[in-house]
């Protein structure tokens, strides 16, 4: 637990660099911003860059360490049956510790960017959401349990910079209703593959299922059941949270395909963001 504390400068790296690409872009964005007539301010638009970029790094990452990971060949999307053989919380292969730190400074920087004035404030729901997570992630680092917590993460990931590149889209393309459709619903086809599908057929089956008879009776009775109805609880709730932001995904695709085209005013993507917030 104690190598955490480096999330804490990660997180710091996090806002420096995003302090510093907000000073860097304001100029030209707002530039950018009258130029084409774009309406919304150029806070929200650094902020969905930022997430895109961030977002597609994180999701690669954590690709690249499921694919070539050598701790990886039996705990994939098809294959979990060793994510939990040989767990150990003091020993932690280097690139999965890395990989977890810098993901744990990230939901951190999350949590704080519009503490320190560097990001737009997320919904109390969203922030729950970042709470969870963080909460999920560092209990699975501090019981061991890190294989299948790259699993996890390469499963979230996947639609995170999707979701912020079709707001992107709608707000420097609101005129070009096709790409806004285009954006959405590659979001929207991901989102329910990976959020609504791959997240209880893999992860949430392999933490019920798996865990239990990949320990030995004397660990289960130990600390491992504990760690069984945190991790699984957290994941649920976690589910729960996805199923729910499905309602207002489906009711954007519909109020668009019943109007044909996707206009500015139409496909506020924020009414299906995790921030469940509409813009003004």
């Amino acid at each position: 637990m104690w190598t955490l504390k480096f999330s804490a400068w990660i997180a710091l790296g996090f806002l420096g660099a995003r302090a510093l690409a907000n000073r860097a872009t304001a100029g030209r964005l707002e530039a950018y911003r009258a130029k084409r007539g774009i309406k919304v301010s150029v806070d929200k638009l650094q902020e969905e860059i930022w997430l895109v970029a961030c977002g597609a790094v994180l999701s690669a990452l954590s690709g690249c360490l499921l694919a070539y990971g050598p701790t990886f060949a039996r705990c994939n999307l098809f294959d979990t049956s060793e994510c939990y053989s040989g767990f150990s919380s003091s020993d932690v292969p280097q690139e999965i510790a890395l990989y977890y730190l810098t993901e744990v400074g990230w939901y951190l920087s999350l949590i704080l960017k519009s503490v320190v004035g560097v990001g737009r404030f997320d919904s109390f729901v969203m922030e729950f959401h970042h709470v969870v997570t963080l909460a999920l992630v560092i209990w699975s680092y501090a019981t061991g349990f890190t294989r299948v917590g790259v699993l996890t993460f390469f499963v979230f990931n996947q639609s995170n910079p999707l979701l912020h590149l079709s707001k992107l889209v709608n707000y420097t393309l609101g005129a070009e209703g096709s790409l806004n459709l285009i954006a959405f619903l590659a979001f929207t086809a991901v989102y329910f593959v990976s959020r609504i599908v791959l997240l209880p057929a893999v992860v949430i089956r392999s933490t019920l299922l798996d865990l239990p008879g990949a320990v030995t009776p004397e660990e289960w009775s130990g600390a491992v059941v504990y760690t069984w109805y945190t991790t699984n609880a957290l994941l649920l709730a976690l589910w729960a949270l996805n199923v729910w932001w499905l309602g207002p995904i489906v009711r954007v695709i519909a109020r668009s395909a019943a109007r044909k085209e996707v206009k500015d005013d139409v496909i506020t993507v924020e009414d299906a963001s995790p921030a469940g917030k509409k813009e003004s």
